[in-house]
C-alpha cells in the first residue's frame, strides 16, 4: 500500500492574518487622524479671538460685495484664501510680541510669576498691534476704493456738465456730494424747484452706478431760527428736504430702497462758520454720501 503524502503547509501568515492586520493599520490610522484634529493650541486661537473684539470690519479685497446665507460671495469666487491671510497676520503679529516679552522678562531673571505677568503683558501688547495693524489696513483699502469712485464720479459729474455745482470729498468711508440747497429749494421750503429736477436727474444717473452701496441722504440748514408755520424748526426743515430729495430719486431712478438712509441734521453740522451770509449760504445744502463696499459690507 502507497504512503499518503503529507502535505506541507503554506509559506508565511495565513490568510487571515493579513486581513486582520491591515484592520488594525487603518483603526491606528483613523485614531491617529482623530487624535491630530482634536488636538489645538487654545492659547493662540483665544489670542486671535481677543484680537478681533471691539472691532468691526470687512475683510475682503475689493472685488469682493457681501456675505449672504453663509456664504462668501464675490463674482462666485471663495474668499477662503482671503480670510487665512488675515489670520495668519494676526497670529504671527501676537507671536512675534508674546516671543520678544517673554525672552525679556526671563532675562532680567524675574521668577516665574513675574514671568507670567510678562507673558500676559505681551499678550495684550500684540494683541493691540494686531488691532492696529488691521484697522490701517482696513483704512488704506477703504480710502483707496473712495478714491477710485471719487475720480469716477468726478468724470460722470463733468460729462453732465454740473460738475461745477457739485461739491465733492472723500475718506475712506464714503464719497461725498455737497449740494447748495438754494440750487434745490427756495427759502424756509422743502419742496424741490421744478428748475432743479435736471439737475436732480442727472445726479440719480450717478448713483444708480452704485445702487449696491448704503447711500445716506442729508439735509443741513444755517443756524437762522425759522419763521413759519409749516416747519416748527431747522431740524424739521432739514429733514423734510433730505426726505423729498430720497423720494424724488426712488421715484426716478433704479435704485435699492434697503440701502438707502435719510437724516435731518439742521443746523448742528456746519460747514463752516454761520457769522456771514456766504458762510450761512454754504451750510444750507444737501449731502449725498456713497459709501464704498468696505463701508457697506459693515452696514
Amino acid at each position: 500500500m502507497a504512503k499518503r503524502r503529507v502535505e506541507q503547509p503554506d509559506e508565511g501568515s495565513p490568510a487571515w492574518m493579513s486581513t486582520f492586520s491591515d484592520l488594525m493599520n487603518l483603526l491606528l490610522c483613523f485614531f491617529v487622524l482623530l487624535f491630530a484634529s482634536s488636538t489645538m493650541d487654545e492659547g493662540k486661537i483665544q489670542q486671535i479671538a481677543a484680537s478681533f473684539q471691539n472691532i468691526s470690519f470687512s475683510i475682503f479685497n475689493q472685488t469682493s460685495q457681501m456675505i449672504q446665507n453663509g456664504q462668501m460671495v464675490s463674482g462666485g469666487v471663495t474668499q477662503l484664501e482671503d480670510v487665512q491671510s488675515w489670520m495668519d497676520q494676526v497670529g504671527k503679529a501676537v507671536d512675534s510680541m508674546n516671543g520678544d516679552d517673554s525672552k525679556a522678562e526671563i532675562s532680567n531673571g524675574k521668577d516665574s510669576d513675574n514671568i507670567e505677568d510678562g507673558q500676559s503683558g505681551g499678550v495684550a501688547s500684540g494683541e493691540e498691534s494686531a488691532v492696529e495693524q488691521l484697522q490701517s489696513q482696513i483704512k488704506e483699502a477703504g480710502l483707496e476704493q473712495s478714491q477710485e469712485m471719487y475720480q469716477e464720479i468726478s468724470e460722470a459729474l463733468e460729462s453732465y456738465t454740473i460738475d461745477e455745482r457739485v461739491q465733492m470729498d472723500y475718506n475712506y468711508q464714503y464719497v461725498e456730494l455737497d449740494m447748495n440747497g438754494a440750487l434745490l429749494f427756495d427759502t424756509g421750503d422743502a419742496e424741490l424747484k421744478e428748475e432743479s429736477y435736471v439737475f436732480m436727474d442727472k445726479i440719480a444717473s450717478v448713483l444708480e452706478t452704485y445702487k449696491d452701496s448704503i447711500i445716506e441722504i442729508e439735509g443741513h440748514t444755517d443756524n437762522v431760527p425759522i419763521h413759519n408755520s409749516k416747519y416748527e424748526s431747522n431740524r424739521y426743515l432739514s429733514t423734510a428736504r433730505a426726505t423729498n430729495v430720497y423720494e424724488y430719486l426712488m421715484e426716478n431712478a433704479d435704485l435699492v430702497d434697503e440701502n438707502m438712509k435719510v437724516a435731518g441734521y439742521g443746523e448742528s453740522r456746519p460747514a463752516t462758520s454761520n457769522d456771514t451770509p456766504e458762510g450761512r449760504a454754504r451750510n444750507r445744502r444737501v449731502v449725498i454720501k456713497i459709501y464704498n463696499q468696505l463701508s457697506s459690507s459693515q452696514e
